[in-house]
């Protein structure tokens, strides 16, 4: 039981290349499927064999069609890889589940904060080691959940995130 005699496939050299350049590990790629997945397959797939048996493995098309659209990789690109039978399967993802576009964002709701603030929250996400992807996200989250709080306030009723006790504008 070592390493396989042969390199893996394009598509899985492909998919590994996507993940890392996303920055997520096999599990949280797995994690992200529609589909029932491990972590474990997914590095199988990745590195073309499974271990415990020295047996060559290859991606089902609808499995690697799935990894792919879940990494971002578009049709054009797995074509490349001479995978055809999940291009094809890609290629109805990309038709079915675009993603809606991103509303354009009216303005950054946390670049208004003053100076302070935003280093309490900065702050606040480096108590707990995170990626920088991971302290992006919690902050689009953070602002969403402001936001919503903001147009949720009756007028008559002082607005907690913009208006601190103790602090005037």
């Amino acid at each position: 039981m070592g390493a396989p005699a042969t390199p893996p496939p394009p598509e899985a050299t492909l998919i590994r290349l996507a993940r890392e350049a996303s920055g997520l590990s096999p599990e949280a790629a797995a994690a992200r499927m529609e589909i029932k997945f491990s972590g474990s397959r997914w590095r199988q797939i990745e590195k073309g064999y499974r271990r415990d048996s020295d047996s060559q493995v290859i991606a089902p098309h609808a499995t690697l069609a799935h990894m792919a659209w879940i990494l971002g990789i578009n049709s054009e690109r797995l074509a490349e890889t001479g995978r055809d039978d999940a291009v094809a399967i890609l290629q109805e993802l990309e038709r079915t589940k675009a993603p809606a576009p991103a509303p354009a964002p009216e303005a950054a709701p946390l670049a208004d904060l003053e100076e302070w603030q935003q280093k309490v929250i900065l702050n606040a996400l480096d108590e707990k080691p995170r990626s920088a992807r991971e302290k992006a996200l919690l902050l689009r989250t953070l602002a969403a959940q402001i936001e919503a709080e903001a147009t949720e306030q009756p007028p008559d009723k002082p607005n907690p995130v913009t208006e601190i006790p103790g602090r005037s504008a």
